[in-house]
């Protein structure tokens, strides 16, 4: 089973979401759970699922040049309370951010590949998106399949690599739309735009 968690504080109406879903119907299985939900219920009912999962994607925004504070705190919760209990797990991540450039997540996925040398799990790669919010946003246009073709290159990527517990270089991508328009989008508010 690919245990899938959502670190961003929007949860199910966020960009986050909408690549973990289709990073899980590529891969063909999976569940999602929001941090939210982490939180909520019992972490220890948490430490329990991810000790049978068969790899770990962490689905996180790029919130100032790095995790949410809040996933931040389920990586040290993880590493203070069950360093060494998820020998070898597979683990990857699915980020996004606003800006158009996605090399800016950089800083992010090194995070979550330190914090997996320290808990002995084996860091799997990632895919890192820019200009995040507009794969969603434009869905509902005819040619959104050319526009995104690299986003869903990496999301294919991904998954492949998931299915064959191997391991990826990160893979930095974003939509195909001009930089000017993007910008110009994104001041229009993307929704309203497109």
């Amino acid at each position: 089973m690919i245990l899938m968690v959502n670190c961003s504080y929007k949860s199910k109406e966020s960009n986050t979401q909408f690549y973990l879903e289709k990073l899980k119907e590529k891969v063909g299985e999976g569940e999602i759970l929001s941090l939210k939900q982490i939180f909520k219920n019992d972490i220890d009912g948490f430490v329990e699922h991810l000790k049978h999962a068969d790899a770990l994607v962490i689905g996180a925004p790029l919130y100032v040049d790095g995790l949410p504070a809040q996933a931040v705190k389920l990586l040290e919760l993880l590493y203070e309370n069950h360093r060494g209990e998820f020998p070898n797990l597979p683990v990857y991540v699915v980020s996004n951010l606003g800006f158009y450039e996605a090399k800016q997540i950089k800083h992010l996925v090194d995070i979550v590949r330190n914090w997996c040398l320290k808990m002995g799990c084996t860091y799997g790669g990632g895919l890192a998106v820019g200009a995040g919010p507009m794969a969603p946003c434009i869905q509902k246009i005819p040619f959104e399949k050319i526009l995104n073709k690299d986003i869903w290159r990496g999301l294919s990527t991904l998954a492949t690599t998931i299915q064959k517990k191997e391991t990826m270089e990160n893979y930095y991508t974003k939509t195909l739309i001009p930089r000017i328009v993007y910008l110009k989008a994104a001041h229009r508010n993307f929704d309203k735009y497109f």
